[in-house]
C-alpha cells in the first residue's frame, strides 16, 4: 500500500452537501410520500409496473432517511459517536439502498424490455407474482452484502466514524469491485434494454400516433437519464479513488479522487428526487388505461342494451 496523505474533508465539500442533501430530502419527501399515497389509495390495483415503483419508492424513502445523519456526521469532523448498532445501520440504508436503486431500474428496464420487445414471452416471464419475487431475491441480496459490515463493527469501535474511516472497505478492495461489477451490468442491461424499446416503439409511433406509445418511451427516457445521470459519476470517482488507493494513480491525485468521491456520491442521491419522473409516467399510463377500458365497457354495456347502437339513442 502506497502513502496515503492526509484526506479530510474540504469546506467546499461540506457547503455542497447542504446545497445538495437538504434539497433531496425536502423533495424526495414529498415525491415519494405523495406517489405511495395515490398507489395505495387511488389506483389500488398491483401490476408488474405499479410493484417495481413500490420498492423503488421504499428504496428512495430509506435512503433520504439517512440523509440527515449523514450530513451531521461529516459536519461534526468525527465528534458525533452514537451507539455503533445505530451507526452500522444508518450507514447500511445508505449504501444498500443507492445498489438496490441501481437494481431496481434494471428490474425496470428489463421487465419493459421483454413487455414490449417480446410481448409472447411476456406471457410466461411477466406476472406480478414474479415481479415480487424478483424484488424479494433483490432484497435479500443486497442486505445480505451488508452483513459483514456489522460482523466487523466490534474491531471497528470506539474508533469508528459513521460514514468514514473506511479503511478496511478500500484496502482489501473486494466490495468496492462488486459494485462496481453490479453498476457495470447494471448500466449495459439499461442502455442494451432502452436502445432496443426506443426502436421497436418508434417504429409503432411512426405508423399510428399513439399517447400511450409516447408515454412508454418518456418512461424508458427517465429512467435511462436517472441512471446515467446520477450512478455513472459515482462509480467512475469509485474506480479512480479505488486505483488511487491501490497505488495505480499517482498519490498526488488521491485527496482531490476523495473530494471527487464525496461530490458525485451527493449527486447520487439526486436519484430520489429524479424518479419522480417514472412515477408521474407510470401512474399517468395505468390511470390512462384504467379509465379507457371503463369507456369500454360503458360503450359495450349501451350496444349491448340499445337494438340499435347508441347513435339511434334520443337525447
Amino acid at each position: 500500500m502506497c502513502n496515503l496523505n492526509n484526506t479530510t474533508f474540504f469546506d467546499t465539500v461540506k457547503t455542497f452537501q447542504y446545497i445538495v442533501h437538504i434539497p433531496t430530502f425536502i423533495l424526495g419527501l414529498i415525491i415519494n410520500s405523495v406517489a405511495l399515497w395515490i398507489l395505495c389509495f387511488r389506483l389500488k390495483k398491483w401490476t408488474e409496473s405499479t410493484i417495481y415503483m413500490t420498492n423503488l419508492i421504499f428504496s428512495d424513502i430509506f435512503l433520504l432517511f439517512s440523509l440527515p445523519f449523514k450530513i451531521h456526521s461529516y459536519q461534526m469532523d468525527g465528534k458525533w459517536y452514537p451507539s455503533p448498532g445505530f451507526c452500522e445501520f444508518v450507514e447500511s440504508l445508505y449504501f444498500v439502498n443507492t445498489n438496490g436503486a441501481i437494481l431496481l431500474i434494471t428490474l425496470i428496464s428489463l421487465d419493459r424490455y421483454i413487455a414490449i420487445k417480446h410481448p409472447f414471452l411476456a406471457r410466461t416471464f411477466r406476472s406480478p407474482k414474479k415481479a415480487i419475487i424478483a424484488c424479494t431475491v433483490m432484497w435479500v441480496c443486497v442486505w445480505s452484502a451488508s452483513i459483514p459490515n456489522y460482523i466487523q463493527s466490534d474491531t471497528k469501535w470506539p474508533n469508528k466514524i459513521c460514514f468514514s474511516n473506511f479503511s478496511d472497505f478500500w484496502e482489501r478492495g473486494i466490495i468496492p469491485l462488486c459494485m462496481e461489477t453490479i453498476f457495470l451490468i447494471g448500466a449495459a442491461t439499461v442502455i442494451f434494454c432502452s436502445i432496443q424499446i426506443i426502436r421497436t416503439l418508434q417504429k409503432v409511433d411512426e405508423e399510428r400516433e399513439d399517447m400511450n406509445v409516447r408515454t412508454s418511451m418518456n418512461v424508458i427516457y427517465s429512467n435511462l437519464v436517472t441512471f446515467i445521470l446520477c450512478f455513472t459519476p459515482c462509480h467512475v470517482a469509485m474506480l479512480l479513488y479505488l486505483l488511487a488507493r491501490k497505488c495505480y494513480i499517482a498519490n498526488d491525485f488521491l485527496a482531490s479522487l476523495r473530494v471527487f468521491l464525496q461530490i458525485s456520491q451527493c449527486l447520487a442521491t439526486i436519484n430520489c428526487c429524479l424518479d419522480g419522473m417514472y412515477y408521474y409516467l407510470i401512474i399517468k399510463q395505468f390511470w390512462k388505461s384504467k379509465v379507457k377500458s371503463t369507456e369500454e365497457v360503458i360503450s359495450n354495456h349501451i350496444n349491448s342494451t340499445v337494438p340499435n347502437g347508441p347513435d339511434q339513442i334520443s337525447l
